[in-house]
């Protein structure tokens, strides 16, 4: 083992997202081929890819990034979201993101549904902008700019 190796304790190593899809048997190699070369044409992210080619439901590739990233899923349709923890993040900043503050934890940290867990420039952008602990989730895009566009301003 190298040092500085990602996985330092000895833990099954995280699979690629397309692995991971083939493996849950929601894609199939021929799929995976065919939304690699359109994201090499095209740019975007894989993920976008495949639910643009109509290979993946939104929903399925939100919870196969929480799982890869090895956090929970949210269903923002599902669960409420307190309007004084989304009014922590400018609305502006979230929908860009797409990132939105669901709730408080008790120890004053703020939960906070994200769509891609993997951006390496996410938490950095989120921990400028909120000055507490921030514990990541994972939703669909869809639903954080829906939930945002349906949530109420706090005064």
């Amino acid at each position: 083992m190298r040092l500085g190796d990602p996985n330092p304790l000895g833990q099954k190593p995280r699979l690629q997202l397309g692995e991971l899809l083939i493996e849950k048997g929601l894609i199939t190699e021929a799929q995976l081929d065919d939304a690699l070369t359109e994201r090499r044409v095209h740019g975007g992210l894989l993920g976008e890819t495949l639910v643009r080619l109509g290979f993946v439901f939104e929903d399925e590739l939100a919870r196969t990034l929480a799982e890869q990233a090895g956090v929970p899923f949210v269903n923002l349709e599902a669960n409420s979201v307190d309007r004084h923890a989304a009014g922590t993040l400018p609305r502006s900043l979230g929908e860009t993101l797409p990132a939105l503050p669901v709730r408080f934890t008790p120890e004053g940290g703020l939960v906070i549904a994200v769509a891609d867990p993997t951006d390496e420039t996410l938490l950095p952008r989120l921990q400028t902008a909120i000055s507490c602990p921030i514990v990541l989730m994972v939703a669909a895009a869809s639903s954080i700019r829906s939930t945002w566009r349906s949530t109420p301003a706090v005064a």
